[in-house]
């Protein structure tokens, strides 16, 4: 009996694939998996865009890096420009620094230089009249008496003072004297000749040193000085200076290995010369005529 009622209520039958299914059914299965497709390419595409964005932030990172990396260069780099550019302000101001003492010891070679030539000049000349040094003029005496008798045949020496000289610097004043000193000095170089040679000793004392004169041509010479200074007259601010000179002679054919003593003598014969009157010459003669 249960069956027969069952068997009168409608039986319902699930959708087949088959051609007659419902086509409403069919869409709606159809956008589903359409959806669920779009949602798998969407969560994909998330997944890309993660992807590139933790790439993005990667490349942000390393930019940002190699910013610091380039702003702490490009700091070092400044530094070491502001360095190179101190060192070379240094050198420079080095190079300037050592330039200009080179210019000042090429100033101090030069002074020394002339300095040293002003010397050797002052070592060999009178600084006031020109003529030779005392020890230059000594100098031509030892080298003239050690050749008395091999190569020279005489020697003549002549000290010479001018006469009352203390009394021309009281009147006239130092300046005129050192202008009459000056004045015989240009008297004795006009005097003399070759192998003849004269020097200031000191103040107005003078020595002339002369080679191969025999007597007579000594005697000659010391007087034609004597007779110059006598009648040459200089002037000083308008004022005549009357210049007298006394002359003690040595003439000698012997050697004199001891030229100190052969000037000596020279000089006693000066002072004799002064006590006899001055303006005179006093003459010596040792050996045998030349």
């Amino acid at each position: 009996m249960n069956a027969s009622r069952d068997s009168k209520q409608p039986v319902t039958m699930p959708p087949t694939s088959g051609d007659g299914d419902d086509p409403e059914s069919l869409a709606d299965f159809s956008l589903f998996e359409q959806e669920k497709q779009i949602m798998q390419r969407s969560e994909q595409m998330l997944e890309a865009l993660d992807d590139v964005a933790e790439g993005v932030r990667m490349l942000a990172k390393a930019y940002s890096e190699g910013y610091r990396i380039q702003r702490r260069m490009m700091r070092m780099s400044d530094r070491m420009q502001l360095d190179l550019q101190a060192a070379n302000r240094q050198l420079r101001e080095q190079a300037t620094h050592l330039e200009q003492l080179n210019c000042a010891l090429s100033d101090e070679v030069r002074e020394r230089e002339r300095l040293t030539v002003e010397l050797e000049r002052l070592a060999l000349e009178d600084a006031l009249t020109g003529l030779f040094s005392r020890r230059r003029v000594i100098d031509c005496v030892e080298g003239l008496a050690e050749t008395v008798g091999d190569q020279t045949r005489s020697i003549t020496v002549m000290m010479l003072d001018l006469d009352d000289f203390k009394a021309l610097n009281d009147t006239h004043g130092h300046a005129a004297g050192d202008y009459a000193l000056q004045s015989f000095a240009d008297i004795l170089r006009g005097e003399l000749g070759a192998d003849q040679y004269a020097g200031r000793m000191g103040g107005e004392e003078f020595l002339v040193v002369a080679a191969d004169l025999d007597f007579d041509g000594a005697v000659t010479l010391a007087e034609r000085i004597r007779t110059s200074v006598e009648e040459t007259i200089p002037r000083w601010n308008d004022q005549p200076l009357h210049l007298e000179v006394s002359i003690g002679l040595v003439v000698t054919t012997e050697r004199w290995p001891d030229a100190g003593a052969l000037v000596a003598a020279a000089d006693d014969l000066l002072y004799r010369a002064k006590n006899k009157g001055r303006n005179r010459v006093e003459v010596q003669f040792h050996g045998e005529p030349a």
